[in-house]
């Protein structure tokens, strides 16, 4: 359970982080929709400058209409007729019904030229984007166009896949800090800017080439260009008289356009392409009851099917005051999606006459915008010194993240192109309190502070307590689990500013608001940590005399009696001091022995010689069952079971207990190694630290599966006796088994040698935690006489039992 609850705070936090990548998918409607995905990767310091790739995206009936319009442009006419903004272009046509790829690629060099605007390019969001190109291309345009496009090539009216068009583009910034808008129309417009269409008639009615100066209107039937109160103007009357005859019909066609009209596909309007259309027109005159002029529409081929449009007043064109000029507009939505052909028709009976109409600045509007649903889906990749701020978003969704190296913005929205959503974003490129370099230094100093200051109020409320009782000083869970909590919130906080939108909150984490956050959390987990081990310590009470409770064994040294009389030296066994009516040995080196001491031992300590017979003589036997075996064995009295070895079975006599800390004064590590096998029979782990060479460990001692990690500053891959802290990853595996063990330190006096005392105390401390929760015991070794008195008692404090059996051999 416990290896499960970080497994699970990790997944919860990697499907936040997911989600706050992952733009939020767009439904669509029956009707499918226009989606438009851009990805910009930037970078730089003041002037960022990069790329970028765009891709439109039809789905649905929206996907049809549009392969319609590219079928009729560029598949029946094999040059854009005069009226279209690209008037006169090669479109490489067939007229097979097919769209095939030539006539795709004339489609998206008209969208190169139409996205790039040279010299300025399209200006969207904070970006000026030149030039575009397909995204695959190759050296071939088919080819290019098959790789960068889909639903398009070999499409015809018939095919309902959707259809996508891939390009790139070069881009660079065009402000270093202002409040820019996020939704926008400008990857959208151009698409449909090639199939609008507009026939101006000219101003002064002059002619151009092949263009009557009436065009889009052919001067015939008695219709011409006139001149009237100063001004060019097209009129169906008599010069001479000034007045239109009597019995008069005379109608003025269009022609969409006069040179190619050989080709029936130039005569009329194509409003096939327009989401909307009217024509609007100067004129002044008047005409007598039962005369009028009317303004009607015909289907190609015949053109016989005229039909009458309305103006404002209805179908007829109502009279002016003499040379008072008036407008007039003329809806012609009830036309879109077809091929028309208009005149201009003036009827006259056989009353009365008068002046007539005269026409002048005809103007047919045919836009070609697009209209239905957008789905917007932006991704700004920007590394450097950039930040984004402050946003206002009412109506998309927005995602922030921020690494050390730059931001990541994903903003998605789905709109109509009628009312583009005015989300707005604050781009810097450079804020102090917002740079995402900076707030990552301060993520790391406030994460850090959290956890050296919790770490130190609970090792300052450790020290606290006496060396036997430190293992009961355990942590406060709650207070650490809450500051690892607060960590992960200032991580996620930091790479998703915008991580409480996943809780329904519209708000993200500013700069400024995540400096205050560093700050109050690293003090309050470091203040209110310590002010708890305070309050902990405070309330511990001191133990009753008489009352049960644990009991830790400490040193063993036999301490002798108390007395009044002069102190003549100090024991070499026991380091006490004997006074002048104690009973003593003295060695042949001139060492000298309490004779309780002297009496457990068989060699001096000092010389290494045998002590005298009398005075092991003065010790009794006595009768030991060994553990191991169940015999009885006869030893000593004062001997140490556990430094004795069965003649029986070989094993030691009384094993160590489970979980405890010796210090072991000896001449080399064959009773800590005997004590080892002992404990990690049944399976349990052993590990081995030691300054020595592990191969000659293994080959004296005939050990064989317990690990043994080296530590030393001569040998290449060791463990440096100054950084200890490695040596802590080797204890881990054993520790998790929750099996209990064995750990040896061997050498802790060369350890200290070469770094210093305080270095193994502080690993000793860490380590020893480690042992005590997961019930391994613990066993150090050192050599006698290479610690001073005041070191090995210092030493001695991190051990729950002091051996000293430095006189055996």
């Amino acid at each position: 359970m416990g290896s499960a609850r970080p497994a699970l705070l990790a997944l919860i936090v990697v499907l936040m982080v997911f989600w706050s990548v992952v733009p939020s998918t767009q439904g669509q409607g029956p009707a499918g929709n226009l989606v438009v995905s851009t990805d910009y990767e930037l970078f730089g310091t003041y002037d960022l400058r990069g790329g970028g790739h765009v891709t439109w995206t039809w789905t649905g009936s929206r996907a049809t209409d549009f392969r319609l319009k590219l079928l009729h442009l560029f598949d029946e006419y094999t040059t854009i007729p005069r009226g279209f903004v690209y008037a006169g272009a090669t479109t490489n046509a067939n007229r097979d019904g097919r769209l095939d790829s030539l006539e795709g690629v004339a489609y998206t060099d008209l969208l190169e030229r139409s996205l790039e605007n040279a010299p300025r390019g399209t200006q969207s969001q904070y970006l000026q984007m030149f030039p575009f190109d397909l995204r695959d291309k190759t050296g071939d345009p088919a080819t290019s166009f098959d790789r960068s496009t889909s639903g398009l090539a070999g499409a015809n009216a018939s095919t309902s896949s959707p259809v996508e068009i891939r390009f790139l583009f070069e881009a660079n910034i065009t402000t270093t800090n202002g409040r820019v808008p996020l939704a926008t129309s400008a990857l959208v417009s151009p698409v449909y800017q090639i199939f609008s269409y507009r026939a101006v008639q000219s101003p002064m009615l002059n002619s151009s080439g092949s263009y009557p100066g009436s065009w889009p209107f052919l001067p015939e039937n008695g219709w011409h260009v006139v001149t009237v109160g100063g001004r060019a103007a097209f009129w169906a009357g008599n010069d001479t008289t000034g007045l239109y005859d009597n019995n008069l019909d005379a109608s003025s066609r269009t022609s969409a356009d006069p040179p190619l009209a050989a080709d029936p596909a130039y005569v009329p309007f194509d409003l096939r392409f327009a989401s909307n259309a009217w024509a609007t027109f100067n004129y002044t005159g008047s005409v007598r009851p039962g005369d009028y002029l009317r303004l009607e529409y015909a289907h190609p081929p015949a053109y016989t099917d005229w039909t009458s449009l309305s103006f404002s007043s209805g179908p007829t064109l109502p009279s002016t005051a003499p040379l008072q000029w008036a407008n007039a507009t003329v809806d012609l939505s009830s036309l879109l999606g077809q091929q028309v052909r208009l005149r201009f028709r003036f009827h006259s009976d056989g009353a009365l006459t008068a002046s007539g109409f005269y026409i002048r600045d005809f103007d047919l509007h045919a836009p070609a915008d697009y209209t239905g649903e957008v789905v917007e889906a932006d991704t700004h990749y920007l590394i450097g010194l950039l930040s984004f701020s402050d946003p206002s978003v009412s109506a998309g969704g927005l995602q922030l993240i921020r690494t050390p190296g730059g931001e990541l913005v994903t903003y998605g929205a789905t709109w109509d192109p009628s009312r583009v959503p005015r989300d707005t974003i604050q781009f810097r490129t450079f804020d102090l309190l917002e740079n995402p370099q900076i707030l990552f230094v301060v993520m790391i100093a406030a994460t850090y502070a959290i956890s050296r200051l919790q770490h130190g109020a609970y090792e300052r409320y450790r020290a606290s307590h006496p060396a036997e009782y430190r293992p009961a000083a355990l942590r406060n869970k709650w207070i650490h689990r809450a500051g690892k909590v607060g960590i992960g919130i200032l991580i996620l906080l930091y790479f998703v500013p915008t991580a409480l939108w996943f809780v329904g909150l519209r708000a993200v984490v500013s700069g400024l608001a995540f400096w205050f956050l560093a700050v109050a959390m690293a003090v309050g987990f470091g203040y209110g940590t310590r002010a708890s081990y305070d309050r902990r310590l405070r309330r511990t009470l001191a133990p009753i005399v008489g009352e049960e409770g644990p009991v830790v064994q400490k040193i063993i040294v036999p301490a002798p009696t108390e007395s009044s009389a002069p102190v003549v030296g100090e024991c070499v066994q026991c380091r006490q001091p004997i006074h002048q009516d104690d009973r003593t040995y003295r060695c042949t080196c001139e060492a000298l022995y309490h004779i309780a001491c002297a009496s457990g031992l068989v060699r001096c300590a000092n010389c290494q010689q045998p002590i005298a017979a009398g005075v092991t003589q003065q010790r009794g036997q006595v009768s030991l069952r060994c553990e191991s075996c169940g015999e009885l064995q006869p030893v000593l009295e004062g001997t140490d079971p556990r430094a004795t070895t069965c003649a029986n079975c070989g094993g030691r006599l009384r094993h160590l207990e489970t979980g405890k800390r010796y210090l072991l004064v000896a001449r080399n590590p064959a009773l800590a190694v005997t004590w080892m096998r002992d404990l990690v029979k049944g399976g349990k782990s052993g590990l081995i630290m030691t300054t020595a060479s592990p191969e000659r460990l293994r080959l004296e001692f005939g050990i064989k599966k317990a690990p043994i990690v080296q530590i030393s500053s001569r040998v290449p891959g060791a463990v440096h006796p100054k950084d200890l802290d490695p040596a802590l990853r080797a204890i881990l595996p054993m520790a998790r088994e929750g099996k209990g063990g064995v750990i040896l330190y061997d050498g802790l006096d060369e350890v200290i040698a070469e770094a210093s005392l305080a270095d193994v105390i502080r690993f000793l401390r860490k380590a020893n935690d480690m042992a005590f929760v997961h019930g391994v015991t613990v066993i150090g070794r050192v050599g006698p006489g290479r610690l001073s008195d005041v070191d090995l008692k210092r030493l001695n404090a991190e051990f729950d039992e002091f051996l000293d059996v430095s006189a055996q051999p």
